[in-house]
């Protein structure tokens, strides 16, 4: 991978025979980030007036941030072999899905309890089945099973499961079990993350040790530890599916996160700091990890909301994490001339704030919900505005 830190005199043609997912998706991501939250939270404070009747709207915000957000993200990453004609279906169907969720279209009703029999019977129901479950379908057909197919290791046979699974994620929302599938939304992208976070960050930076100090990293994949945030993940996952937050749901989030910590523990840290590039994603893996075991302690303990200490994986770890992504993705596949972007920094700097306060919320929530809401929106203002700007500069 070319460092992205070196510049060059000019950018480097490219063929063109994709189109770039990441172009499309990244800023549709930032844009639907920097809308949806403070829309939503003007919505809980009552300051306007709900689209959907029925539904509840704490579980749509985790929907959309999960199966919207983060599943934009996602494609735009993954999506890197597709023609233009596949690539604009799966473009149509992540906007089906977000009307969908946002306006009253009758199946969404489900989400509060089991009564969704009663909620499809009519034409909007009908719709928002296909509607919201199309985009998870296509991005498995897209992206999911050319994993499968390409695999030839255990350890890249667990891709395509993972990308399918935010079908089922969805299923289950629209069958009526909305925080189980809410939750299992939140255990595939944290897996996403710490697999393949896990793969790219050691290997980033064996070459910034190399260059900065011409030396070997090593032992930094250490696998052994990927298994264990896998099978700890996917218990968490069979906990969430069975209802068992404190039994099986916990026990799985505590040891994925502290084998993540484990495995970052080689990773030196402490020069990835001084890297923009590298140092949020690292700060965004550790607050992944850090969010796992804070929100396993609560939901045991139950000294502090277990639903607010979890946004500091949520905010600032998946947040920071692929905020971080989209900017090194178009950096790196646009061949940018010229150092990283230094917005990385400020950018994991407000969703880090973001995150305290939204932990903290409790404690008054409407006043530090607006202000974390604020800062989210802040945020990937930024770093869409940086992204659609390299995209209009493009080669």
């Amino acid at each position: 991978m070319a460092d992205p830190q070196t510049p060059s005199p000019t950018p480097v043609p490219r063929s063109g025979r994709y189109p770039r997912a990441y172009l499309l998706f990244f800023p549709l991501a930032c844009l639907y980030a920097a809308v949806a939250v403070p829309l939503w939270v003007a919505e809980w404070t009552g300051a306007i007036g709900g689209g959907c009747l029925r539904c509840d709207p704490v579980l749509r915000h985790g929907h959309e941030m999960l199966l919207g957000y983060a599943g934009a993200v996602i494609a735009g990453y993954l999506l890197t072999r597709v023609t233009l004609y596949p690539l604009a279906l799966a473009a149509l169907c992540w906007g089906l899905g977000r009307i969908a969720a946002w306006f009253d279209w009758g199946g969404i009703a489900a989400w509060s309890d089991w009564g969704g029999i009663a909620a499809w019977s009519n034409w909007g129901g009908i719709a928002a089945g296909p509607a919201q479950l199309a985009f998870p379908v296509v991005l498995f057909v897209l992206a999911g099973l050319p994993f499968w197919r390409a695999a030839r290791t255990a350890r890249n046979m667990v891709f395509a499961p993972l990308i399918g699974g935010f079908t089922l994620a969805e299923g289950l929302v629209l069958a009526g079990f909305g925080r189980r599938g809410i939750l299992l939304a939140f255990d595939l992208t944290a897996l996403l993350i710490l697999v393949m976070g896990g793969r790219l960050i050691p290997a980033a930076m064996a070459g910034l040790v190399r260059r900065k100090e011409n030396q070997d990293l090593f032992d930094r994949n250490r696998p052994w530890l990927e298994w264990v945030c896998i099978a700890g993940l996917a218990v968490a996952a069979i906990g969430h599916l069975a209802d068992l937050p404190g039994r099986l749901a916990a026990p799985g989030m505590l040891a994925a996160g502290i084998a993540a910590g484990m495995r970052q523990s080689r990773w030196r840290l402490r020069l990835a700091l001084r890297d923009p590039s590298l140092g949020p994603l690292q700060l965004g893996y550790a607050a992944l990890a850090l969010g796992l075991v804070a929100a396993a302690a609560a939901t045991w303990t139950g000294l502090w909301p277990a639903p607010a200490t979890l946004h500091l994986a949520t905010v600032a770890g998946i947040g920071i994490v692929t905020a971080t992504m989209m900017l090194r993705t178009v950096h790196i596949r646009e061949r940018r001339p010229g150092p990283f972007p230094r917005v990385a920094w400020p950018v994991a700097g407000m969703l880090l704030a973001a995150a305290a306060l939204r932990v903290a919320a409790p404690l008054a929530m409407a006043p530090l919900l607006v202000a974390s809401a604020g800062l989210w929106c802040a945020a990937f203002l930024l770093a869409g505005g940086v992204i659609a700007g390299a995209a209009r500069r493009r080669p």
